[in-house]
C-alpha cells in the first residue's frame, strides 16, 4: 500500500506542476520517486522520452524508487508498468536507490513491440547504462537508455539502418570486381586453347569400343501438394512481455 500511495502521489505532483500540457490519456514517462534528478534534468529527459515514445508509438519510460519494498525487481517493474498507465507496447527502466545485498537493483521491462525490439538486445542496453548507474551519473544513464531504446525500436519498426545495407552492397560490388579481374587474367593465359564443336580431335582413332549397354534409372520427379491446414483458431493471447536486470 505504501508504494501505491507514493507512486501515485508523484504522478499527481507531476501532473499539477508540469508546464507542458499533456493530453488526458498521455502517461508520465519519467517518475523520479527516488529524487535522483533536479527539475531541469527532469524536464529535459521527459521531453526526450515523450519525443521517442510518440515517434514510434511505444512508451519509453524511466521509473526510480527509494525501495522495492522487499519485492523482486521483476515483479516490482511489472507492477510499476501496469499501474503507471503505459500501453501494450513499451520499454521501461526501473532503478531502486536502496542498497540490497551489496548493490542497487535495476531492471529493464518491455512489452509488445518493446519486447520485439529489446529482448534480443537487452544485454547491450544494460551494458550501455549500468556503468553510469554505478557512478551515480543518472542523467547520462537515463539519456543513454533513451538512445538505446530509440536505436532498437527504429531497427525493429523501420528495418536495419541504411548504412548496413550500403556497406553490404559495396562489399558485393568490390567482390565482383576482384573476381572479374581474376577470371580475366586466367582467361588471358589460355591462348593455346580454341573452341571445338566436337571431341574428335581429342579421341584416338579406333580406341572406342562398346562392349555392353544397359538402361540405368537415375531419378524420378515427384510433385507433392501440401494438405490444407485447419486455420480455425480461438482468441489470441496478450502482449508478450519480459525483462532483465542486475545490480549496480
Amino acid at each position: 500500500m505504501k508504494r501505491i500511495v507514493a507512486l501515485f502521489t508523484v504522478i499527481l505532483m507531476f501532473t499539477l506542476c508540469t508546464l507542458t500540457v499533456f493530453a488526458a490519456e498521455a502517461p508520465i514517462r519519467l517518475i523520479d520517486d527516488a529524487d535522483v534528478l533536479d527539475s531541469d534534468e527532469e524536464s529535459t529527459l521527459i521531453a526526450k522520452l515523450d519525443s521517442i515514445s510518440e515517434k514510434y508509438d511505444v512508451d519509453v519510460a524511466v521509473v526510480t524508487v527509494p525501495s522495492l519494498d522487499g519485492e523482486t525487481p521483476e515483479d516490482f517493474a511489472e507492477w510499476c508498468y501496469d499501474n503507471a498507465g503505459y500501453g501494450e507496447d513499451g520499454i521501461m527502466l526501473l532503478f531502486s536507490a536502496e542498497v540490497v545485498d551489496g548493490g542497487r537493483d535495476y531492471y529493464v521491462y518491455y512489452k509488445g513491440i518493446g519486447y520485439d525490439a529489446a529482448d534480443d538486445n537487452v544485454e547491450s542496453i544494460k551494458d550501455a547504462v549500468v556503468g553510469y548507474l554505478k557512478d551515480d551519473e543518472f542523467v547520462e544513464a537515463f539519456d543513454t537508455f533513451a538512445d538505446e531504446c530509440e536505436h532498437y525500436l527504429d531497427i525493429e519498426i523501420n528495418g536495419a539502418p541504411f548504412n548496413f545495407g550500403k556497406s553490404l552492397i559495396v562489399s558485393l560490388v568490390i567482390g565482383f570486381i576482384i573476381a572479374f579481374i581474376a577470371v580475366s587474367v586466367m582467361k588471358g593465359k589460355l591462348k593455346s586453347v580454341s573452341f571445338q564443336r566436337g571431341a574428335m580431335n581429342y579421341q584416338k582413332a579406333g580406341s572406342f569400343k562398346l562392349t555392353a549397354s544397359k538402361d540405368i534409372f537415375l531419378y524420378r520427379k515427384v510433385t507433392r501438394v501440401a494438405k490444407p491446414k485447419n486455420n480455425t483458431s480461438g482468441s489470441g493471447g496478450g502482449s508478450r512481455s519480459g525483462g532483465s536486470g542486475g545490480k549496480c
